[in-house]
């Protein structure tokens, strides 16, 4: 990358964008991929190939590595001081990102279960599951959605290669992002791409009404759906976590305003700004926080673990007492029997 891009490219994205290519994940920690599903006993193939992504595995390294970068930069010290002196250490064989973020990491981890329960759920309504564990790839979408077009492009090409090589046919995908990229952003890359993507409430919602399960909390709530940027402008799905949420009986759906849901739904202040300016995320965040409790609903639900992250950041902020829950968390409850 020439001298005069670094100076434009924030410093964030670009640290995304080598860890991606170099390290397979959004923060480059080095660890298993597949430790979320050791007990789960999935095979490599199925009839779906499940993919799980790095949201969920590395979001409960993110949150303290961005209170750990808001704390540096009110001592005077940027992200790109921040990314040298990592890379410095690096040189000599020091992790010092890793180190960091595993210190940084929160004892409380929403995420990681969540790919758990969207197995559960899944195996519940009768769906035919793989997972390929370590020959996983990271998706790459950080790279498109920051303008390195050409990288991206190499990766979908080298990601195409991987699935195709595992005998994958059709994928479910959890993570927004990750389902968008591989069904949205793939194909102008490959014209020969024939993969069938689906998000996992696609999923869901269509075997819900085929199996005529009916989920069911133990105490009623209220809700308000936070849908992702993603899902509802990217992938143009909004209808189908609504009808999964209206099906649970025991949960009362308080739909926000019109100009605020749907694909007009206002952004959590997430995917990616958080790691360039958090205060404007932060600031974004707290303007979709107020729209949601102005519902009343006494829990959010959202599908994303950046969104969550954010909402859940802004009202320990405001010392608010409303719960933030994954709504896969929510129907795999509702789906026990």
């Amino acid at each position: 990358m020439s001298k005069t891009l670094k100076d434009i490219v924030p410093v964030g994205h670009i640290y995304i964008k080598d860890n991606i290519l170099t390290k397979g994940s959004l923060t480059g920690m080095a660890e298993s991929k597949a430790a979320w599903a050791r007990d789960l006993h999935l095979p490599k193939k199925g009839e779906y190939t499940f993919f799980a992504g790095c949201g969920y595995q590395h979001m409960k390294y993110v949150g303290g590595m961005m209170g750990a970068l808001k704390s540096a930069e009110k001592m005077g010290m940027g992200m790109g001081k921040i990314v040298g002196i990592s890379k410095a250490f690096s040189k000599i064989g020091v992790d010092l990102t890793s180190i960091a973020a595993k210190i940084t990491a929160s004892k409380d981890d929403p995420y990681t279960g969540v790919l758990t329960s969207a197995v559960r759920v899944l195996r519940k309504l009768g769906v035919d599951l793989g997972y390929l564990g370590e020959e996983e790839p990271c998706c790459g979408s950080p790279m498109y959605y920051t303008g390195f077009a050409d990288e991206y492009g190499e990766h979908v090409e080298k990601n195409y290669k991987i699935l195709k090589s595992q005998g994958v046919k059709k994928i479910i995908g959890l993570v927004p992002a990750c389902t968008s990229a591989l069904k949205k952003g793939y194909p102008p890359f490959l014209p020969e791409y024939d993969l069938e993507v689906s998000h996992f409430f696609e999923v869901v919602a269509q075997k819900i009404k085929e199996t005529g399960k009916r989920p069911k909390v133990k105490e009623k709530m209220t809700v308000a759906y936070h849908e992702p940027c993603q899902l509802s402008r990217y992938l143009e799905l909004t209808e189908e976590p609504r009808e999964v949420i209206k099906s649970i009986e025991g949960v009362t759906f308080l739909e926000l305003d019109p100009e605020q849901c749907g694909k007009y739904s206002t952004c959590c202040g997430g995917g990616g700004l958080e790691a360039t300016n958090p205060e404007l995320s932060e600031r974004i965040g707290a303007k979709r926080v107020k729209e949601l409790l102005r519902s009343g609903a006494s829990v959010i639900v959202t599908n994303c673990p950046a969104c969550e992250m954010q909402l859940n950041t802004v009202l320990r902020k405001q010392g608010s007492a409303t719960k933030v829950i994954d709504l896969v968390t929510l129907i795999d409850h509702a789906l026990e029997e």
